[in-house]
């Protein structure tokens, strides 16, 4: 049944003639809005760059600083269209931002170019000199562009305010527990429980636990970490027959049986040396979309909002699960309790314990937004790493965040009812974030 389970969400059409497209209703302004979204494509795009090489931006760091760059974007904005409102007093314990002066013009992408330029500098704290220079770069691009499109007042108004949001921002996310983690990503206070079943450091480098307290972090919507934890897993045993035994055969007599695109679906999700992270990953399907469908600057800002608030509050939610149930990953089962000193699953194993998958519960989340937006049975593509995998196809973005948890399976670092599991906590979490209203 798993088999089956297993190749029915793994599988995709090489060619497909028909695009379809059920787009469902959508808070998104009227046609009104002339600003393409070029500029928050750019700097989300100069994020794939951060994040690959700045020091301790992990997935795990990098998710916060999307979220929070795609809230700015968002705030910077909103007050140049008549049909959006700020989100701030629906977000936990947020600021407000202050009103523009409504008898003033602002040239609105300026105000985006200004607003992403600072809080990026702020968020990458320990960026290079080199990417500190690719940020004013980018900054001051944009700057001249602007200058043929509006007056040098409207461009002034909006920089000040896109400048004013991106202070007011940053400094709420200075409170959320996660400030500066590039710094820590690790707690010498942490003691990892011991006992049957329990987590314990990885081969091959035996890291210490990675982030153990970013279950406790604020999270953008309130509540929503406890609202979406998952149930308990299955109860461990070593014991020939059980429930949990017969999960780790499973994956143990699947990791022998890899054909060549399950290996290239591993690497192609994979975290790993030379690809982005997940936030990256996922960001660049974003953006992938919004270039593709041609969405305008305001429709852009707010799914890039949703879209980083969904992947942050999702992971939270995936850590305070993982520290509470302390799972041992596959790898300490299968050399313990199986023998087989010598197995290895395809990917390194990340350090903390296996129960949620996070790829699965972030990767559920963003998918929900994204169907909310254009339609649950969108066909896509991902061109993210074209020259290394090839062009990955979907019908569904639930397929796409179905293929990505079981990538962790066929790779080797996450039992299968943990991949389904996080499915459908990624699916609550992302459900919720749905709820926001962007709309007057």
């Amino acid at each position: 049944m798993k088999k089956t389970i297993l190749t029915g969400i793994l599988f995709y059409t090489s060619i497909l003639s028909v695009l379809l497209v059920a787009c469902q209703k959508e808070e998104h302004p009227q046609k009104q809005n002339e600003y393409d979204a070029s500029v928050a494509a750019s700097w989300m795009n100069l994020y794939l760059r951060l994040t690959k090489v700045t020091p301790g931006f992990n997935s795990v760091v990098a998710t916060r600083a999307y979220a929070y760059a795609g809230l700015t974007l968002y705030e910077s904005l909103a007050p140049g269209s008549k049909d959006l409102q700020s989100i701030m007093p629906q977000l936990n314990d947020a600021p407000l931002i202050p009103a523009v002066q409504n008898e003033k013009k602002y040239y609105w992408p300026a105000s985006a170019n200004a607003a992403l330029a600072s809080v990026t500098k702020k968020l990458f704290g320990n960026a290079s000199a080199a990417m500190v220079t690719a940020i004013d770069s980018l900054e001051n691009d944009w700057n001249n562009r602007f200058q043929n499109k509006a007056s040098a007042e409207e461009i002034q108004l909006a920089t000040a305010f896109g400048k004013q949001v991106a202070t007011i921002i940053f400094d709420w996310s200075k409170t959320d527990g996660g400030h500066e983690a590039y710094n820590n990503t690790t707690s010498a206070t942490y003691v990892p429980p011991t006992g049957a079943g329990m987590w314990v450091p990885t081969p091959p480098a035996f890291g210490k636990p990675l982030h153990p307290y970013w279950g406790n972090n604020r999270s953008f919507i309130k509540n929503i970490v406890t609202e979406t934890q998952p149930a308990a897993p299955i109860a461990f045993s070593t014991q020939q027959g059980s429930a949990f035994y017969n999960e780790v055969k499973y994956l143990f007599d699947r990791s022998k049986q890899l054909s060549g695109n399950d290996s290239i679906t591993v690497k192609f999700w994979g975290d790993i040396t030379g690809n982005y992270n997940a936030p990256a990953h996922a960001a660049n399907i974003v953006t992938q979309l919004i270039q593709r469908k041609n969405l305008s600057l305001y429709d852009a800002a707010i799914l890039y909002c949703k879209h980083g608030i969904a992947y942050s509050d999702a992971l939270i939610s995936s850590f305070k699960a993982k520290y509470q149930y302390n799972l041992l990953r596959p790898v300490s089962y299968i050399r313990e309790v199986f023998e087989e000193t010598g197995w290895n699953p395809v990917i390194p194993t990340p350090p903390h314990p296996e129960y949620a998958s996070n790829h699965a519960v972030i990767s559920s989340a963003a998918a929900q937004v994204l169907a909310a937006r254009f339609g649950t049975n969108t066909m896509f593509t991902d061109s993210t790493y074209t020259a290394e995998y090839g062009v990955r196809i979907y019908p569904s973005f639930q397929k796409y965040a179905e293929e990505a948890a079981m990538s962790r399976v066929l790779g080797g670092i996450h039992y299968h009812f943990t991949a389904l599991s996080g499915l459908e906590q990624g699916k609550k979490v992302g459900n919720r974030v749905n709820q926001l209203v962007f709309l007057k």
